[in-house]
């Protein structure tokens, strides 16, 4: 597994210039370490390239604007209200939500009402300050890809998955 993370991974600080909110080579994807799919950024310079997720304000303006979003997907911080993307979760691939700081978990909120109890079938992405103590936790409530923090180690993480053979809560 090692060999795998390794040849994927891109050198430490590589991948943050420009608009990029968040860098790395690697993700956890379906609990496996893959090559980054999606790229955080802001979209404002007019180029939004197939893959990029950009914040809500921005996909909302490029839907009414009648652009072509079926490539993007929409990132929300963890103070937005998730309602106002309801009517759109048939028409979005990807939705990415923020941790500002690992103890701050009000997007575990919005990943489990999407997921749950709206029945959003695209990837749920977590970003941010994303440790693998939560990794677990995080795909309990529906997400199912995390950009882990620059200083985790992605394939050890793994190993979090497996913690735990049984719960008590539902």
């Amino acid at each position: 597994m090692r060999d795998v993370y390794d040849s994927i991974r891109e050198a430490s600080g590589s991948g943050a210039s420009g608009t990029t909110l968040g860098g790395g080579g690697v993700m956890i994807k379906d609990r496996q370490v893959v090559a980054r799919r999606w790229h955080l950024t802001s979209g404002l310079d007019g180029a939004v390239a197939d893959g990029a997720v950009v914040p809500l304000a921005r996909w909302l303006e490029l839907k009414a604007a009648g652009g072509d979003v079926s490539a993007l997907g929409a990132s929300l911080d963890n103070d937005e209200n998730p309602n106002v993307l309801r009517p759109y979760l048939g028409e979005l691939a990807v939705i990415a939500l923020r941790f500002p700081a690992w103890r701050d978990g009000r997007a575990y909120s919005q990943a489990r009402k999407l997921r749950y109890l709206w029945g959003f079938k695209g990837v749920i992405l977590a970003h941010g300050d994303v440790l693998r103590d939560q990794i677990l936790w995080m795909s309990r409530v529906g997400f199912d890809a995390l950009h882990l923090r620059d200083d985790q180690d992605p394939v050890a993480s793994l190993r979090a998955f497996s913690l735990y053979t049984e719960f008590y809560q539902y």
